[in-house]
């Protein structure tokens, strides 16, 4: 993925993790806990490995879970099934080899793993992931639990599916699950259309960015005849800015990424919306209630603070042309995410774009 830094598993998945008590909080107790790190933007999941600590990378937008790294994977769980995965962020699908049961982590900090994939030599894919982690959880986590990020604390809490945790948060919105993938659909008119539209956007907490249009239709609005020609050529797209309401949410200047091309398995969505938008909140993805939670991240005092990382990232490594619509900037703008509840002054302040 291409990253600009700026200044503007159903029931085959058991924890074994022993239950954690709150003795403060009125809210339900996890069954488990599990330690996380956010690294650009997505949720890492850290486990003890053979040769200390490895990471898996928390993802809303994968089908299956997935191995990279085949000394995690017991020689008797690699079975002589093959199938195939897509990763809609970066436009691939690769082959692998379906597993058995995969234990991750040590006593009292791990999980079992059923029917992933294990995926060799694919270096294409590592690298368009930027994939600094041994593997991939995917849906069938979200598929068993309820799934509650809080980045600050660093911690991943598992309840049971059912559980409800509308109170502890302050915003709900709802998630339009489509199989066993989340979408968010809202209603905007942004400042290329002519009038309001509803958009289809799949939640890929594996996509490290804001947000991505692959519907061909925005492509072809923000862009003129000469313009296409010479992104289409070069495989390029358009990076822009607007504002974005959904819900409760607001979102001031948010980076939009608008492809000029489709990926073949993307063409039932509108686009992406990743993991820059999920960091700033305490979160929880509820695949069974249809539910996103989400509580602004503070500090002691009870601030808004900053933890996404100031990039933007393109899905495909791709380049691209910058286009603003409205008002003419002399300087990029401020990109700023913040809830709408929240008082102007606690904005997040993401800086100004400096492409290079």
């Amino acid at each position: 993925m291409r990253k600009l830094v700026h200044s503007f598993v159903g029931t085959a998945l058991f924890v074994a993790l022993s239950a954690f008590q709150s003795a403060t909080s009125a809210k339900p107790a996890p069954i488990a806990q599990l330690a996380i790190e956010i690294v650009d933007n997505r949720t890492h999941i850290l486990f003890d490995g053979p040769e200390g600590t490895v990471t898996f990378l928390l993802d809303t937008g994968a089908t299956t879970s997935i191995f990279f790294d085949q000394s995690l994977v017991p020689p008797q769980s690699i079975t002589d099934n093959e199938a195939q995965v897509s990763f809609p962020a970066i436009g691939h699908s690769v082959t692998g080899r379906r597993l058995s049961d995969v234990t991750l982590g040590g006593e009292g900090s791990g999980f079992i793993s059923n029917n992933g994939l294990l995926i060799l030599g694919e270096t294409g894919v590592e690298q368009a992931l930027d994939a600094n982690f041994s593997g991939i959880i995917g849906q069938e986590l979200f598929n068993r639990y309820v799934v509650e990020v809080n980045p600050l604390a660093g911690t991943l809490n598992l309840y049971p599916r059912g559980t409800d945790l509308v109170d502890d948060f302050e915003i709900e919105h709802r998630l339009r699950m489509q199989g066993h993938t989340p979408y968010i659909h809202f209603k905007s008119k942004l400042p290329w259309e002519k009038r309001t539209t509803v958009k289809n956007m799949m939640l890929d907490s594996g996509y490290p960015g804001g947000m991505v249009f692959w519907n061909r239709k925005h492509f072809m609005q923000v862009t003129s005849k000469a313009e296409r020609t010479e992104l289409v050529s070069k495989q390029m797209g358009v990076l822009t800015a607007a504002n974005i309401e959904f819900g409760s949410l607001y979102f001031e200047n948010m980076p939009i990424f608008i492809a000029s091309d489709v990926p073949n398995q993307s063409e039932d969505r509108d686009g992406l919306i990743g993991a820059s938008i999920l960091a700033q909140y305490n979160h929880v993805i509820d695949f069974e209630g249809e539910r996103l939670l989400l509580s602004p991240v503070v500090d002691e005092a009870g601030e808004p603070i900053q933890i996404t990382d100031g990039a933007i990232y393109t899905p495909n490594n791709e380049d691209f042309k910058v286009k603003f619509f409205g008002p003419k900037l002399s300087v990029y703008p401020t990109f700023t995410i913040f809830n709408r509840k929240t008082r102007p002054g606690s904005a997040h302040h993401l800086g100004q774009s400096d492409k290079n």
